[in-house]
């Protein structure tokens, strides 16, 4: 028997939570319609690209595409139909990582993560996803200028925390483990399906780590671990 579809009430509600749950962890949420070429973003999304929704609102890939660093475009905005296909077919999720340009001239780097769905009403393809900053994790590798020294004497800022080399020691295997999978993009059931754990116990390790590296959330744990070279 069909299930009744949900109100709008209802779903303007779960999208709310779902909308909050990803600006509290630093993401924003995207909405595209591939066949129609329309595109819906969150405030979040539009703050992360340093754009003012009201005054530059961004409704397809064309108008995005400004935004897109030149390099990266291609790889940002291809759609292949045969790929489309089989991730919706595989049920397998959609990544992309590249770079924005600010209107202020600021590059950054950006994940985006969706999953592809057939839309029961248009029968349109759909993405839906969430794109996060990544510029930390990118620009973090050895010898990068925003790289800090990692002594005693040096400590490296965390926000509004600040870490030394005891947070580093005190890390397990376990939360460094954890929070690798993080950096790359997996949520806390992908990383238990990798490391054969569960959902609750991965949690577990993700909320010492983040303590011990005085981080505000697990994305910010793991851009601290990647700083002190942890990952």
């Amino acid at each position: 028997m069909r299930k009744p579809s949900k109100d709008k009430a209802t779903q303007q509600l779960e999208y709310e939570r779902l909308s909050l749950s990803f600006k509290a962890m630093g993401g924003g949420l995207w909405d595209y319609d591939i066949d129609a070429d329309i595109l819906f973003c969150n405030e979040r999304w539009y703050e992360i690209l340093g754009l003012d929704q009201a005054t530059h609102p961004i409704t397809s890939i064309e108008a995005f595409k400004p935004y897109i660093h030149p390099d990266d475009l291609e790889i940002a905005t291809r759609i292949d139909d045969t790929e489309v296909a089989e991730l919706l077919a595989k049920n397998e999720n959609y990544r992309v990582e590249f770079r924005i340009v600010r209107p202020s001239g600021e590059t950054r780097w950006l994940r985006s993560v969706a999953c592809l769905i057939l839309d029961s009403s248009s029968h349109h393809r759909r993405a839906i996803g969430c794109v996060t900053d990544i510029t930390e994790f990118r620009t973090a590798g050895p010898g990068h200028a925003s790289r800090w020294p990692e002594t005693p004497s040096n400590p490296v800022p965390a926000g509004n925390a600040v870490v030394g080399q005891r947070g580093e020691r005190d890390l397990t295997d376990k939360e460094r483990e954890c929070l690798k999978w993080v950096s790359a993009g997996k949520t806390a059931g992908e990383t238990a399906a990798i490391l054969g754990r569960s959902a609750r116990t991965v949690e577990f390790h993700l909320r010492n780590a983040t303590r011990k590296l005085n981080a505000t959330n697990k994305v910010h744990a793991a851009t601290i671990a990647i700083r002190l070279n942890l990952l």
